[in-house]
């Protein structure tokens, strides 16, 4: 090989290794921006909060009850006070209890698609229909029968607590209107059906208000009222002073009412608020989701990453491998040309 070419070729390979080092230089920076990415999202896993379960240990609580007669009394609250009477007794606590009550309550009911007809038979009376329901005209029933299998006594009582409960109705006014005067016009205007509860519903006629049969005719979107009596549980709550004992674990163990020297005995029990359980377990099921899947997307991007960095990793090898072959080269041209010039020196000598 000439020294010349000689020449060339060193610079050639001189130029194609320089290209090889910076490459490699680009691939180890990108490795380093992927290993950075990498410990950028390891801390995000390391910093999210892992979901915890509920406790139904949370959500239970001590309810104390007591007997008073042959009524059940739960407490309700239990607070503290410093109270004393006029008789110089001294109260320690608020206690606020509450008992279940029954009560003949008028109750309004709301049909809102009541899809009310007027039917007219070619040779029966017109009737109104409400569903399949065929009502019966108030004033059509047998008021003269006072047997004990009558019903027009148990319509009256009904009537009557419906009046009371909801004095501003049409039903009420009707029925007030014959209790005074024996008004057959106001009966007319009354209609009933029995629903498959065996409630008896009582809706008016007609109205002022949009709520009656003449008007859900009218008008099929209108909403229908009808009315019932029924016996309905409610909590009856009282709050009184007390004097309540405990033991030394803090446990209620007696209450004395004011005004009574009657000494209660306290029953605990743990009452747990399922709604509140189950409306936290649910926020943790939707938590838990949204972690795992928080989780996956990471572990997913993690893997990306480390699938980049094995392919510039496998780039990198083959560069050292190139990087060496070139060097190999290199040194073997480096020692022809140094050759080629001791041949012409020596010549020069001679």
């Amino acid at each position: 090989m000439g020294m010349a070419a000689s020449q060339a070729r060193w610079i050639s390979l001189a130029a194609r290794k320089t290209n090889v080092e910076y490459e490699g230089q680009q691939i180890n920076q990108a490795r380093t921006a992927l290993a950075n990415k990498s410990s950028e999202l390891w801390n995000q896993l390391y910093s999210m909060k892992v979901p915890t379960a509920p406790s139904t240990a949370d959500f239970t609580t001590t309810q104390y009850s007591f007997e008073s007669g042959d009524v059940t009394q739960t407490i309700k609250e239990i607070q503290a006070a410093d109270y004393t009477d006029s008789d110089g007794i001294h109260y320690n606590s608020y206690v606020t209890y509450y008992s279940k009550v029954s009560e003949y309550t008028g109750i309004r009911n709301t049909f809102n698609n009541p899809q009310v007809q007027y039917v007219v038979p070619a040779e029966a009376d017109p009737y109104y229909m409400v569903g399949t329901r065929k009502l019966t005209c108030l004033n059509d029933v047998d008021k003269t029968d006072t047997s004990k299998t009558s019903v027009w006594g148990t319509y009256c009582a009904q009537l009557d607590q419906i009046q009371k409960d909801w004095p501003n109705t049409q039903i009420a006014t009707d029925w007030k209107a014959y209790r005074e005067s024996g008004s057959e016009e106001a009966l007319k205007n009354i209609y009933f059906w029995t629903d498959s509860s065996d409630k008896v519903n009582y809706v008016s006629k007609t109205a002022a208000t949009t709520d009656t049969l003449d008007a859900c005719i009218a008008d099929p979107t209108a909403a229908l009222h009808s009315y019932y009596a029924d016996y309905q549980s409610s909590n009856k709550e009282i709050s009184k002073y007390g004097i309540v004992e405990y033991d030394p674990s803090g446990r209620a163990t007696s209450l004395q009412l004011e005004g009574s020297s009657a000494v209660y005995e306290l029953k605990a029990s743990s009452i747990t608020d399922e709604n509140a359980y189950n409306d936290a377990m649910n926020q943790y099921n939707y938590e838990q989701q949204v972690y795992e899947k928080n989780v996956q997307d990471i572990n997913a991007r993690t893997e990306q990453i480390q699938t980049e960095d094995r392919t510039l990793e496998l780039r990198l090898k083959a560069l050292d491998t190139e990087q060496n072959a070139l060097q190999t080269e290199m040194e073997a041209v480096h020692k022809i040309i140094s050759k080629n010039i001791e041949s012409t020196f020596k010549t020069f000598e001679s």
